[in-house]
Formats: structure tokens, C-alpha cells, sequence
């Protein structure tokens, strides 16, 4: 029984242990699926698919035979109260309203303007959520180096400490030596505590805004200059004045309510007894353009089409500043990138003699530490230039209006 109930306790243990395994997010294999997971998970989705509808719904509006529902009328006409000799009436007519010349094609155009305006104003904001993806992986990426060099450094620590306290045990070096050896190796440790919390706090932003782990991050191709009218910000600002224009010259033409047309039947008599006569008849409803309802409406369109045109050329100096501000940021960050490498590598060379003088007696462990010190820090400058390259080239890539 004891051997069963084991058996059944490292099963019920190895079952926890998968559920666990499961539960945790799934990291990302490319900066695409972390994109298409963060799109998944933004709040703006619904209200964007909600747009397309009404746009959708708009078009079929356009398209149907009537611009409204038609209308049945049911009268009744009696004598009961008054003379009651049995006069009668039975009327039923039905209201058919008609479109206003052209503006059912308005209507559709109207729709299809404002669908390609939403769609647009999707990739938009793909691009931005791509943005975002971005800029976070890249600070995850930086995270990683910082806490990769701050580990590498508490190594070198830890081992000069136990060389120091070996020496320091053989007499060859002091118990102040010994002691600024184990105070740096501290310090260096609580550096590291440091980085792994800002990495831990960078990958949870990450799988907070994708829902995943974050990939591995690698550099992004060059893709040149593509056309700025491609670009999906500046597209949904042009589509928005398209659709505002459109949805002006529906406003000029809907001047009045729609005409309608009305086919009655009417059964009635005149005195009780008689035989109901039938009669048919048509009528036509035709409304009265008014300018002091029309004015407002016309003005609200046209503010439409002013802020939208507004809009476009915002959207453009934006974008071309941006773009400028990338190309200089990535020119900036190509020069630090490679300032950073020859001092890392000059710093590296003189630690290299700072430490043959020290074994040599001719330096104090205190002008070591130092020297040490001053490498690892060009070290990470070096680590931080390399990932700012990469981070300035999806800027620009970002800048350019260019998914992953």
C-alpha cells in the first residue's frame, strides 16, 4: 500500500508539474507572432470591427430598392356616435418612400469611403501596436546583456576574491586587500540582483502587452524608401478626407425627406343596408426642402472635411519628422556603436597590462580594481550601443510604416 500510495503522489506531482508547464505563456518564435498576439490582445480590436460593420451595414443600406421601410396605414370611419344610420369606411393604405435623385450612389459611396477609411485606420494601428512590440522586445534585449555582463563580472569578483583570500592566507598580500576584494564581489552581486529584476520586469511588460514570451532579438533588414504614400498612417488620413467628402455630398443631396408613394383601398357605405363599395386610389407625398434644417447639416459636413484635411497634413509633417529623427538616430547609434568598441577594446588591453604589473607587484590591488572596473563598464557601453543599433534600425523601419 505504502508503495502504491508513492507511486500515486509522484504521478499526481508529475501532473502539476505539466499543468504548470501549460499554464505559462508560450514564448514567441518571431517579432511577427508576437505582433499578431498583441493585436489579439488590444482593446481597440472590437471597436475597429465594430466600425467595419456600420461601414458594411451602410453599403447595404445603399444598395437596397427603398432608403426606408415601408409603412402601413389602417383608418376606420364610423357614424355610431353621431347619426348612426350605418355609415361606414374601411381604408388601408401602404407607403412606399422613394430615393432622392442620386442619393443612393451617394450612399454606396459614402459606405465604400468610410469601409477603406477603417480598414486603413486598422493597419494604423497594427503599425503602432507593431511599435510598441518593438520597442519592448528591444528593451528586453537589453535587459539580457546588462544581466549577462553583470553575471560575467560577479564571476571575474568572486574569483579574484578567492585568489586574494588565498594569497592573503599565505601572507603574500594584506587583510585590507582580502577585504576590498570581498566588498567588490558584493557589490557586484547586488548589481546583479538589479539586473535580473529589471529583466524579469521587462519580460513580464512583454507578455503582458503579446501574451507571450519575447523572442530572441535580431536585427532588422534594410528595406530602403518606400514610398510614403504607402504608409499606413498617412493612408487612413487621406481615406478619412475622402470619406468626409463623401459623406458631404451626401449631406448636398439628401435636401429633404424622402418623396413617398401610396397605393389605398377603401371599402365604405352610406347607409345601413347598403353594399360596401370598393374604390383604389394612389398618392404621392413629396416634402419641401427647408434651408434652416439643411444649413446645419451642410456646415457639420463641411467642418468634417476641414478637420480631416487638417488631419492629413498633420499626419504628413509627422511622419516625415519622424522618419528624419530615425535616420538620425540610426546614423547616431552606428558612430556610438563603434566609439564603443575600440574604448572596450583599448580598456581591455590596458587591464590586460594593468593586471601583468599587478602579478608583478608593481601596482596595489586598489588601481587593479579600478582598471577592472573601468573595462566592464566600456563593456556594457559597448553591449547597450550594439543593442540601440538594432533597436535605431526598428525605429526607422517603424518610422517608415513597415510591419515585421
Amino acid at each position: 500500500m505504502r508503495d502504491v500510495g508513492l507511486k500515486l503522489m509522484k504521478q499526481a506531482a508529475a501532473t502539476t508539474i505539466a499543468v504548470c508547464l501549460l499554464a505559462l505563456p508560450a514564448g514567441a518564435q518571431t517579432l511577427r507572432d508576437a505582433v499578431e498576439g498583441a493585436w489579439r490582445l488590444n482593446p481597440e480590436v472590437k471597436s475597429l470591427e465594430a466600425r467595419r460593420a456600420v461601414a458594411t451595414a451602410q453599403r447595404g443600406a445603399g444598395t437596397s430598392l427603398v432608403p426606408a421601410a415601408p409603412a402601413v396605414t389602417l383608418r376606420h370611419t364610423t357614424d355610431y356616435l353621431s347619426r348612426n344610420v350605418g355609415r361606414r369606411e374601411y381604408e388601408a393604405e401602404l407607403g412606399v418612400p422613394l430615393w432622392l435623385p442620386g442619393q443612393g450612389t451617394a450612399t454606396i459611396r459614402a459606405a465604400d469611403a468610410l469601409l477603406a477609411r477603417t480598414d486603413a485606420e486598422i493597419a494604423a494601428r497594427q503599425l503602432a501596436v507593431a511599435g510598441e512590440v518593438r520597442t519592448a522586445m528591444w528593451q528586453v534585449a537589453l535587459a539580457e546583456r546588462r544581466a549577462e555582463l553583470a553575471r560575467q563580472r560577479l564571476k571575474v569578483a568572486r574569483q579574484l576574491e578567492s585568489d586574494t583570500r588565498r594569497t592573503s592566507a599565505a601572507g603574500e598580500t594584506s587583510e585590507a586587500d582580502l577585504q576590498l576584494a570581498r566588498a567588490e564581489a558584493l557589490a557586484v552581486a547586488a548589481d546583479v540582483r538589479d539586473e535580473e529584476l529589471a529583466l524579469e520586469d521587462a519580460r513580464q511588460a512583454f507578455r503582458t502587452l503579446t501574451g507571450m514570451g519575447p523572442p530572441k532579438a535580431a536585427p532588422e533588414p534594410d528595406i530602403g524608401n518606400p514610398p510614403l504614400d504607402r504608409h499606413p498612417s498617412l493612408l487612413a488620413a487621406q481615406l478619412g478626407v475622402r470619406a468626409a467628402q463623401a459623406q458631404r455630398q451626401l449631406v448636398d443631396l439628401t435636401t429633404r425627406d424622402n418623396p413617398e408613394v401610396g397605393l389605398m383601398a377603401r371599402r365604405e357605405r352610406d347607409v345601413r343596408g347598403e353594399r360596401y363599395d370598393t374604390v383604389m386610389g394612389m398618392s404621392v407625398r413629396i416634402p419641401f426642402s427647408v434651408e434652416a434644417v439643411n444649413a446645419p447639416k451642410r456646415a457639420e459636413a463641411m467642418t468634417e472635411v476641414v478637420r480631416s484635411e487638417a488631419e492629413q497634413a498633420n499626419a504628413a509633417r509627422t511622419i516625415e519628422a519622424e522618419i528624419r529623427r530615425a535616420r538620425l538616430a540610426y546614423q547616431t547609434a552606428t558612430e556610438r556603436q563603434s566609439i564603443a568598441r575600440d574604448r572596450a577594446a583599448a580598456l581591455r588591453a590596458r587591464l590586460s597590462n594593468v593586471e601583468r604589473a599587478r602579478r608583478g607587484g608593481e601596482i596595489s590591488l586598489v588601481e587593479f580594481v579600478r582598471a577592472q572596473e573601468t573595462a566592464f563598464e566600456a563593456d556594457l557601453a559597448r553591449a547597450t550601443a550594439e543593442v540601440q543599433v538594432g533597436a535605431a534600425r526598428a525605429r526607422l523601419n517603424q518610422s517608415l510604416g513597415v510591419l515585421p
